[in-house]
């Protein structure tokens, strides 16, 4: 749908690199653990729970033939086989399971999959979808066509909604996915509700401007799309998307972009007091991120959080609609005129870079601007990079899918297409030492979660 999408592979891997150099003097890492990595460490685990909320019933030293939703791929880890199936955009349904064998081959399955095709068979490991996770949500549109609301709890915007249609454009790779995939993988996010997909748009960098939400999972589940920007006419969805709704984010309040005119501010009911710099961004670790109309309302919001020593004010919204930075270290600073930084006093303001310096840090901050007329905007979207720390994995209620910080890096944008896959049998598992995968005679595709089955459990594991 997109032009990032029809991009070459080599292309794609060089602005993946471009994007990674120009953002990493802004990403300043808080631990060196990756959650998938950590969770990866069993080979077959217990049970298993997707970055964005998909639950996996696991059969261990078990394969399930048959079923295919695609062709198989190669990936490490059982966990990641089944990262993929929570992000698969199918034809016409998601992924309801996944096959992972240890010579690191990764099958998807169809909603015809069922326990009732499970052998035992050592190295292979089998996992489905819980009941009740791929069932469709509320389908109708959660308010009149073309109608202006206000995004409840949100100061400052105002969404239009457009019922049964859908943004087939302005996608990238957010900073909040966890890694940045090609099609049939590029979704992430999954909402159960338009309002809900609206708050994970306004968390999201760079700045979100409107999403398209599939409630039925026609596409998969991850049914939630940001977007950075939306036509004048939206589309009707083509049939194999299903129901699709949209949400156009049409008022953002104004920001102050004017800059105090003294150099020093005391925060609002404290004694502490920062030292502003106007016109100039730092790269320190950032603690979380915030929306606020002003400067000196961010630096409020750093003297009332603990081990705050400085704030990166971005008053263009560029970097997204969350536009203070609340940081616990501090780093180099170089200009940009749309931002603002303010240090606490007392904690050592940093200096801006010298050219001659032949560090290393010194050489990354300088690549930005190399990378073209986007680094300051760049700067302001990398800043953003560690904010997912304090976040939890999932925020059930609030409404928001969220998840465990740790340290994901930028890539380049790609564009959902829905995949028109054909579901195959007999298995492609079979070959080489696995030729013994061979299902057990007998065997055949039964239903599990067939479309309209009411969301049948699974049946028994065959003795």
């Amino acid at each position: 749908m997109g032009l990032l999408a029809r991009l070459p592979v080599s292309l794609v891997a060089l602005l993946c690199a471009s994007a990674a150099l120009a953002t990493k003097p802004f990403v300043a890492e808080l631990g060196s653990s990756r959650d998938l990595e950590v969770r990866a460490t069993t080979k077959c685990p217990d049970s298993y729970t997707s970055k964005n909320g998909l639950n996996f019933t696991t059969y261990c030293e078990h394969n399930n033939p048959f079923n295919d939703a695609m062709d198989p791929f190669e990936v490490d880890s059982m966990q990641e086989c089944m990262e993929r199936c929570s992000r698969y955009w199918g034809d016409s349904e998601g992924c309801y399971g996944i096959v992972w064998r240890e010579d690191k081959q990764c099958w998807l399955r169809n909603s015809t999959t069922s326990t009732a095709s499970l052998v035992n068979d050592t190295g292979i490991h089998s996992a489905l979808v819980e009941a009740g996770d791929m069932n469709a949500l509320d389908e109708s549109c959660p308010a009149a066509d073309l109608s202006v609301n206000d995004l409840p709890g949100v100061e400052g915007i105002g969404y239009t909604v457009h019922c049964g249609k859908v943004i087939g454009d302005y996608d990238t790779c957010w900073n909040d996915y966890p890694e940045c995939l090609p099609s049939p993988f590029t979704g992430f996010w999954h909402a159960t509700s338009l309002v809900q997909c609206l708050r994970i748009c306004i968390r999201e960098h760079p700045l979100c401007r409107a999403v398209s939400y599939n409630p039925g999972l026609e596409i998969g589940f991850a049914n939630c799309w940001p977007k950075t920007g939306f036509p004048q006419t939206l589309d009707d969805p083509p049939s194999s998307q299903g129901t699709m709704h949209s949400a156009t984010i049409t008022s953002i309040e104004t920001i102050d972009t004017e800059c105090p005119a003294d150099s020093s501010y005391t925060a609002s009911g404290s004694n502490k007091q920062f030292e502003i710099h106007c016109g100039q961004l730092n790269t320190g670790t950032n603690i979380t991120a915030v929306h606020k109309q002003n400067v000196t309302a961010c630096m409020d919001a750093c003297a009332n959080r603990k081990n705050c020593v400085g704030v990166l004010f971005d008053s263009s919204l560029q970097g997204g609609y969350q536009n203070c930075y609340l940081q616990n270290t501090t780093s180099v600073i170089s200009d940009q005129s749309s931002a603002t930084y303010a240090v606490l006093s007392g904690s050592g303001a940093p200096t801006s870079p010298n050219p001659d310096d032949n560090s290393s840090s010194s050489k990354a901050w300088i690549a930005g601007p190399v990378v073209g007329g986007l680094a300051g905007i760049a700067a302001l979207v990398g800043a953003f990079f560690l904010v997912r720390r304090w976040r939890t994995k999932n925020a059930a209620g609030a409404g928001i899918a969220e998840k465990d910080a740790n340290s994901y890096t930028p890539a380049p944008a790609y564009t959902p297409v829905a995949q028109g896959h054909e579901h195959r049998a007999p298995p492609s598992e079979l070959g080489g030492d696995y030729a013994r995968e061979m299902p057990a005679e007998g065997a055949k595709p039964t239903v599990k979660y067939a479309q309209g089955a009411g969301g049948a459990e699974p049946q028994e594991l065959p003795s």
